[in-house]
């Protein structure tokens, strides 16, 4: 699906449903991730209800960066982010090996 029309989704989403029961939504499906999560920690878990959550929580997620307008702005911190992670499982990896 093309971005457009996912955005579109996300606005009508937004404006049918309100912006306080989507932030709801988004809280509710990432605790359905972590009881999926948490299932397969004690070995009764499914990787399909696993997958099936986190199109959840990132459907819901993308409604939240809609509603307050963040969608760069989080790409932004998300890449320095990683950025800062690479660099300090770098640095890891290097002690390691002393």
């Amino acid at each position: 699906m093309k971005k457009e029309e996912e955005n579109k989704i996300y606005k009508e989403a937004i404006e049918f449903f309100g912006d306080t029961s989507q932030k709801i939504m988004v809280i509710e499906e990432m605790s359905e991730l972590t009881k999926e999560l948490c299932k397969e920690l004690r070995g009764r878990g499914n990787v399909e209800n696993i997958a099936d959550e986190i199109a959840d929580v990132e459907i819901t997620i993308a409604q939240i960066k809609s509603i307050y307008g963040i969608f760069d702005a989080v790409e932004e911190h998300r890449d320095f982010k990683l950025r800062r992670f690479a660099s300090r499982m770098a640095e890891l990896k290097a002690n390691q090996q002393k």
